[in-house]
């Protein structure tokens, strides 16, 4: 490999660095105007009954965490919020709302990340569980799997230290939570519709038969 001029080096180094200015700038007007659109959206979601229950169990990033366990306090989550440092928005928390409920203390429960030497880093959340309530022991039987790269419960996500699943939510499930939470519906639409043309058609082909029918008959009495 060909050494490189120093100078011509300094030069790429630079304009690495404008790139990376320029992505994060992106980035804090990007959330900058989606914040109130998200608002918005926040006071419909609060309308709709489980929705993000409902997210979380439809998406198959995280469906793939839930088990049985982690379903009736699931019931009780009411409201999921990203915050973005003002100042760097790469800096964020998702805020998970819960109403009272007997399984643990928390109102929020709260899965931080921030940058740190230009890599993303993320601390356990401590959950106040009630005495007995904590599903994330291990003596629970798993749902999916018993391979190593499943979590015995949703809620173990938090004191997890990959950061990589909090991007994704961020980046990908959180902007499309209402596609996500419509899936399901839509593909019940498109059978419905499947469903009345096919009664369309039966009702069609009946028609005929019994037009058939009759100019048979007229036949046969002439």
């Amino acid at each position: 490999m060909a050494e490189i001029d120093p100078a011509l080096l300094d030069e790429m180094n630079a304009i690495a660095e404008a790139t990376q200015k320029a992505e994060l700038q992106l980035l804090q007007k990007r959330v900058e105007l989606l914040s109130p659109i998200w608002e918005k959206r926040r006071a419909l979601i609060a309308k709709i009954p489980k929705f993000w229950s409902t997210v979380v169990q439809k998406h198959d990033a995280l469906a793939q965490m839930v088990e049985e366990v982690d379903l009736p306090i699931l019931e009780h989550l009411t409201d999921v919020w990203v915050k973005h440092d003002s100042k760097d928005a790469r800096n964020y928390e998702i805020i998970f709302t819960f109403n009272e409920n007997p399984h643990f203390k928390n109102k929020t429960l709260v899965k931080k990340v921030a940058i740190k030497d230009d890599e993303p880093v993320t601390e356990e959340f401590k959950i106040d569980w009630k005495e007995g309530k904590d599903v994330t022991v291990k003596d629970h039987k798993r749902k999916k799997s018993d391979s190593d790269n499943i979590s015995d419960s949703f809620f173990s996500w938090f004191r997890d230290e990959d950061t990589s699943l909090a991007d994704l939510f961020v980046h990908e499930i959180y902007p499309e939570a209402l596609s996500v939470y419509a899936e399901d519906d839509e593909d019940f639409e498109d059978d419905e519709s499947v469903d009345l043309d096919d009664d369309e058609e039966d009702e069609d082909d009946e028609e005929e038969e019994e037009e058939e029918e009759k100019h048979t008959k007229k036949k046969s009495k002439k």
